[in-house]
């Protein structure tokens, strides 16, 4: 039986979703990533734990041993195991590379929140608001 792929759970109507998921795919050289949009249903099936309100105010990741994590936790995790992205881990070695990777997490989600609540966005859902 072949391990379990981590699971990344993003949303397809985001445009800077997408674009973080477009580039950790040319970044997971070992394809140790499988992207699941939250449109998809089956993925509440799939994974019963999570839920739809709790992945579209933020990003998901199920590891191979099914823990989900959520937010900057996924951002440390992408650090610690992509080989492409794993360049930057370094910056977990720290306090100060912790809290650099913390706020540049948070300073995401803002833009990702002015972005859904744009009246004239016709890509961004509207009704995704916290």
């Amino acid at each position: 039986m072949e391990s379990m792929k981590a699971v990344l759970i993003y949303d397809e109507e985001c445009p800077l979703c997408l674009r973080f998921k477009q580039g950790l795919e040319l970044m997971d050289t070992s394809k140790k990533l499988r992207f699941i949009p939250l449109q998809d249903t089956h993925v509440f099936k799939e994974f019963p734990e999570l839920n739809l309100e709790d992945c579209m105010s933020q990003v998901h990741l199920i590891t191979e041993e099914r823990k989900i994590l959520k937010g900057a936790e996924v951002v440390d995790y992408l650090l610690r195991s992509l080989p492409g992205v794993s360049k930057l881990s370094w910056l977990l070695d720290s306090e100060s590379g912790k809290k650099a990777t913390q706020f540049f997490y948070q300073k995401v989600e803002e833009l990702r929140d002015i972005l859904k609540e744009k009246e004239d966005c016709n890509q961004c859902p509207h009704d995704h608001k916290k």
